[in-house]
């Protein structure tokens, strides 16, 4: 469930393209057409029954937002964030609502735009903050994965109920309908050229080498823990560490890594190393919403910690007073992970590089190395959101689907690990460097 957060920022969705009527399958028919920022649209539309009224796109919009003021636990952060304008969010929420009342385009232009507008809001609203976003096609279908695993986590039942349901389905068809007009952008904006090279610029993956005259370090960066990276990379992590047992450090380099998946670091990098169990907490709390309960209520079923002791414990004199508010549900998380029957791989000091880029999973692992000690942190402070995963929320009358956050993480001093993120044990603006020399003054 924890993934990188998915916005579709408006820079991403309008696009400046021009395509052929053709491009609707109906060639050799003139029809009129409506010309947006995004592209060429025709006069009509292969799914009329998609096609929304202004006012149920006003109604959309106003729902999602509600739903979002009721369950969304950061609008004190994003204040915090823009101290000169705190309450930004209600202006730009108001400006994005008038473009939905000063709409000219019709038909599958205006649902395109309508579409711009729900996510242009919720970037400009949340930015990184909290995994709030659209879903987009690509996405949408990423969601099926969590139908293999319904019977080993049936916690996960709730989002697959969401994106099994026929109206969502049907909507999302039309989504990718749409994504035609936009001939060669459709698949860059989904985010399925990540592990291309851009520009020069190498892709997202894994690189992993020994480092020093010696070569007695191991270097491992991995610039994400997503989970369809993780059949054939952990077993590459796994054979390069066990090649380069020998050596007395491992630097581990996330400071590009935005997250995916949990399991992926706990497989490459922590089961293999370790001699003995290791545990950490975690606290988390939650607003008592329908919304939020119908995705999280579980978890919060039988807990032993209350949201009020939570607030009152001074150990966690850094909870800012205005978050406070509303959040009435608390959970403990414990976790332990286990050692592997074989025993630790690598014997010699562990570093983990940190950086304001680190988000969601490899945050996880910020927190994981610095509450255990399993790693030394050095670099910068990590950009957070620490968080159980997004809720979906469904628009009532056009079924696209948003996400973000409900859960709000703390860190040890009672900040807000989504505000703050994890401060590096040792703070260094080239970490690398700073590792190696203190690895050779040891030395």
């Amino acid at each position: 469930m924890k993934q990188k957060a998915r916005h579709f920022t408006a820079a991403c969705l309008i696009i400046s393209i021009a395509v052929s009527a053709a491009a609707c399958g109906q060639s050799g028919t003139a029809k009129s057409e409506q010309v947006t920022e995004a592209g060429v649209f025709t006069a009509e539309t292969l799914y009329p029954e998609m096609i929304l009224t202004k006012e149920e796109m006003l109604s959309d919009y106003d729902a999602m937002w509600k739903a979002v003021k009721e369950n969304y636990p950061f609008f004190g952060v994003l204040s915090r964030n823009n101290p000169e304008h705190p309450d930004y969010y209600d202006e730009v929420i108001g400006d994005y609502r008038r473009q939905i009342i000063n709409m000219q385009q019709e038909g599958d232009a205006a649902m395109w735009e309508f579409i711009t507008i729900v996510s242009g809001s919720l970037y400009d609203v949340c930015g990184l903050t909290g995994h709030a976003g659209i879903l987009n096609p690509h996405y949408f279908r990423e969601l099926d994965v969590n139908k293999k695993y319904i019977r080993e986590y049936p916690e996960l039942q709730p989002w697959v109920d969401v994106s099994n349901r026929p109206e969502v389905i049907s909507f999302y068809d039309y989504y990718d309908y749409l994504l035609t007009f936009l001939t060669g952008a459709g698949e860059e904006m989904e985010g399925e050229d990540e592990d291309k090279e851009h520009n020069g610029v190498p892709a997202l993956g894994l690189h992993m080498e020994r480092l020093g005259d010696k070569g007695d370090t191991a270097y491992v960066r991995a610039d994400s823990f997503d989970d369809s990276r993780m059949e054939e990379e952990v077993p590459e992590i796994r054979d390069f560490l066990e090649a380069a047992e020998d050596c007395g450090n491992l630097i581990i380099d996330i400071r590009g890594n935005g997250g995916g998946n949990t399991v992926y670091w706990e497989e490459a990098f922590v089961r293999p190393n370790l001699t003995e169990p290791l545990t950490y907490r975690l606290v988390r709390l939650m607003r008592d919403t329908a919304l939020a309960g119908q995705f999280y209520g579980s978890f919060y079923q039988g807990s032993n910690l209350s949201a009020e002791e939570v607030k009152n414990d001074p150990r966690y004199s850094e909870f800012p007073e205005e978050d406070k508010r509303g959040l009435a549900l608390a959970r403990e998380i414990v976790t332990t992970i286990e050692p592997e029957d074989s025993g630790s791989v690598f014997r010699g000091r562990i570093w983990l590089l940190t950086g304001p880029s680190v988000y969601s999973s490899s945050e996880a692992f910020a927190v994981f190395c610095r509450e255990t000690g399993f790693a030394t942190l050095v670099g910068q402070r990590t950009g957070g959101s620490n968080s159980g995963g997004a809720i979906l929320y469904e628009l009532p009358a056009s079924h696209l689907l948003i996400q973000f956050d409900v859960e709000y993480c703390l860190n040890g001093d009672g900040s807000c690990n989504m505000e703050m993120g994890t401060a590096p044990d040792i703070e260094s603006d080239e970490p690398l460097q700073t590792v190696l020399d203190i690895i050779a003054d040891k030395s």
